[in-house]
């Protein structure tokens, strides 16, 4: 997933591109993000990756209907270790092309909270 901005940051880095470096081991807050429609009626899959391994509690599938918007989104708190990689991930077992809405279309936001 590619993000257009990032937000204000402390003890994280937007490197690689479109992810989240965390900079602290502790507990976070994550929550995220996708409005998007799709080009084909296709089960997909949604979650946010720590290092390329999906976080089970962000994982989410779903049938999609062409052309209505699909809204994923949700929180959930981990325990992060310095050096993780969060980004989001859209799979498919078809081809498929994602619309994403107008707006704020996708975003990924981490807080520590200890």
């Amino acid at each position: 997933m590619t993000f257009n901005d990032t937000y204000p940051s402390l003890d994280v880095t937007y490197s690689p591109a479109n992810s989240i470096t965390i900079n602290t081991t502790g507990i976070y807050e994550i929550n995220y993000f996708l409005n998007a429609t799709a080009n084909a009626a296709v089960l997909t899959t949604y979650a946010v990756r720590n290092g390329g391994a999906v976080i089970p509690e962000t994982e989410v599938s779903s049938l999609l209907s062409v052309g209505t918007n699909f809204i994923y989104s949700g929180t959930t708190i981990v325990n992060l270790t310095a050096g993780s990689v969060l980004t989001m991930t859209v799979s498919a077992l078809l081809g498929l092309t994602l619309t994403l809405a107008d707006g704020t279309n996708a975003s990924l936001i981490v807080k520590r909270l200890d």
